[in-house]
């Protein structure tokens, strides 16, 4: 690796990129989708089962791949981005942030060939990350290059529009009875059993989807946002009406969040201490109740006097009761 480079180089050509120009969204889009690429690699290589599972990150492994973006030049009619390790070991096979970069980018290479058997680490999270980075093929980018100065000999990988959609189809896999709808994702339920949604599509009735356990991330990352959800569906055989659709890949679509915005929750938004429980304590400072001083005032309130008419009034209502049940 030569001094003055990077370990790691990314280049993005297309329409939409200029020469060392690249709008925010986008570049913060590719940030935000491979850093989650590199986070769930590092998951899977660790021997996760799944590299969706939600909880918070792990911080070694945080630290283990966060890289610093240290070059922003130009090509022609293409941005050149260069990152280095924030902390760089002597040795690179033994740096485990290394390696899941290393594993990153050979496979890379081989999940855009049509063939079977995904390589490792290449999991539906980690596929899932790639496709969403992929989008910014249909925003005006042709290509993304990356080299990863890591040895003598550097690798290098490029992804390309063909391995974005070699990608979406694996996610996508072959259906029984595919469809695909696009609307508003709202009311998800994350119970253990029966995890299900609903999408509002532009026009006729809302659809229940449902999804596994491993898409709960994905769900929750797309609430209240319009979306295009593509799963196996079962169908009312006389009607031809979608009752419900098995989510194999949802995808978000900025280009329609403005679609269905009626939809979306209106009015103020809650306090800030709606979720808050106060104690008992808590409680009966703020109605101004303390304790009792004074066990005196208790007399008589329960059961009265002998006299206070309590026991005529029950019988008057019963009467009153049975007098009106034959009418019933």
């Amino acid at each position: 690796m030569q001094e003055h480079d990077p370990l790691l180089k990314v280049k993005l050509e297309g329409s939409s990129i200029g020469s060392g120009r690249i709008s925010v969204s986008q570049l913060l889009m590719f940030l935000n989708q491979f850093s989650k690429a590199l986070h769930r690699m590092g998951m899977v290589l660790r021997g996760e089962a799944d590299s969706q599972r939600r909880g918070a990150r792990q911080k070694s492994l945080k630290e283990e791949i966060a890289l610093d973006l240290v070059l922003l030049t130009h090509g022609s009619n293409a941005t050149v981005l260069g990152f280095d390790r924030r902390e760089q070991t002597f040795s690179f096979n033994d740096d485990f942030g290394n390696q899941i970069l290393e594993k990153t980018m050979s496979g890379l290479n081989i999940i855009q060939q049509p063939v079977q058997t995904p390589p490792p680490g290449f999991d539906s999270g980690v596929l899932l990350a790639w496709r969403d980075i992929g989008v910014l093929f249909e925003k005006g980018v042709s290509t993304i290059a990356f080299t990863l100065n890591h040895r003598q000999q550097s690798l290098t990988t490029t992804y390309t529009l063909d391995g974005y959609q070699r990608i979406k189809e694996r996610i996508q896999a072959p259906q029984v009875n595919t469809r695909t709808i696009e609307g508003r994702l709202l009311m998800a339920d994350f119970k253990e059993h029966g995890t299900r949604c609903r999408v509002h599509p532009s026009t006729g009735e809302p659809v229940l989807c449902l999804f596994d356990d491993d898409q709960k991330d994905e769900v929750l990352e797309n609430i209240l946002h319009f979306v295009r959800i593509v799963g196996e569906a079962k169908e009312d055989p006389t009607t031809g009406r979608i009752g419900s659709i098995k989510i194999n890949d949802i995808q978000r679509l900025e280009e329609k969040e403005e679609e269905q915005t009626e939809l979306l929750p209106q009015g103020s938004p809650l306090p800030s201490d709606f979720w808050y429980s106060p104690s008992l304590d808590e409680l009966a400072e703020a109605q101004g109740v303390g304790p009792i001083t004074d066990i005196a005032i208790l007399f008589g309130s329960w059961p009265g006097e002998l006299d206070d008419g309590f026991e005529e009034a029950v019988q008057e209502l019963r009467r009153q009761s049975l007098a009106g049940g034959g009418n019933k």
